[in-house]
């Protein structure tokens, strides 16, 4: 299989895909033939983060021009990607375009993040319109965040048929994110303090501090068949709740000490409720996600320290 070449223009930008995968059969043939289809070239990495499905061998023997890059470990989603970043900034791509092994693009959604970027260089990260499995409405958490608090009028413009080029948003996830070479000169890769989870937010948060914007671009559009997950999922769960703490606390557009005393401060109030009216289940989480937290301070200082400066963990 091969690329489509760009059609209107002489002249195309590299642009380096990076899809990290994990027992991902079930979509991997409609992820990668969408990039084949796409109006612009673009040269696929894949990182395989140790299949047991055959995730792996499929698309060595079906996918020949992919570029397969099999991990000895499983990486997680941040440092698996780094694995590509740090090729897409090294070989001098000029955009690296992330994306999930569960999503898929249309024909013109590189294309149209391209254009836009080109259009918006002071965007780090562009975006397009998440889509449900089905396309058949707004993938449920893209829907959250095309709200008016995160991205302002884009709803508004969408109903009333005045879309603008790209639309500012203080978050959108990295299941298909357009990252520019500035922006990777910048702010660099995903930190690997966050195993799992929360990554994204923390790029964002850097990009913020770089100067760099994070858009969506709502005429392009990308296919995400994601998990939904419920509030008792995320409650429970002591590595993901961990992680946004860590979040807060390693935050570099906000203080360090500020945030550490509120950290404090909350999970004191928290602990105090629970023993008050006898949650004895959520009081015994928050005095780990307590000790879990005070014994991260010294890497979360290191790290604040790191992603000040340019390039960080590539």
């Amino acid at each position: 299989m091969d690329n489509k070449p760009l059609s209107n223009t002489e002249q195309q930008p590299k642009i380096y895909t990076i899809i990290v995968t994990y027992n991902g059969m079930q979509w991997i043939d409609r992820c990668l033939a969408s990039l084949f289809a796409s109006n612009l070239k673009t040269h696929i990495i894949v990182i395989d983060n140790l299949s047991i499905d055959g995730t792996a061998e499929y698309i060595e023997n079906n996918f020949t021009s992919v570029e397969l890059i099999r991990s000895a470990e499983n990486l997680g989603f941040g440092k698996g990607n780094n694995v590509g970043l740090r090729k897409t900034l090294n070989e001098e791509a000029h955009y690296a375009f992330l994306l999930n092994q569960d999503a898929w693009v249309q024909h013109d959604t590189l294309e149209k993040l391209v254009q836009a970027q080109q259009n918006n260089t002071d965007y780090g990260i562009l975006s397009p319109v998440h889509l449900n499995a089905a396309n058949t409405a707004l993938e449920t958490k893209f829907a959250e965040y095309a709200g008016p608090d995160n991205t302002p009028n884009l709803l508004s413009d969408l109903y009333f048929g005045k879309l603008k080029e790209v639309y500012s948003t203080q978050f959108v996830n990295a299941a298909a994110w357009l990252i520019s070479n500035d922006c990777l000169k910048k702010v660099g890769g995903f930190d690997p303090i966050f195993p799992h989870y929360c990554e994204d937010v923390d790029y964002i948060n850097r990009c913020k501090y770089h100067g760099m914007k994070v858009g969506i671009v709502a005429t392009a559009c990308a296919t995400h068949d994601t998990k939904k997950y419920s509030w008792s999922d995320i409650k429970y769960n002591k590595q993901l709740r961990l992680n946004f703490i860590v979040l807060e606390l390693k935050n570099i557009n906000s203080s360090y000490r500020s945030a550490i005393l509120v950290f404090i401060k909350k999970s004191m109030d928290e602990i105090t409720s629970n023993l008050i009216f006898r949650k004895f289940k959520d009081l015994k989480l928050n005095i780990s996600l307590l000790f879990s937290a005070i014994t991260k301070i010294r890497a979360i200082k290191t790290t604040r320290k790191h992603t000040i400066g340019q390039q960080a963990y590539l």
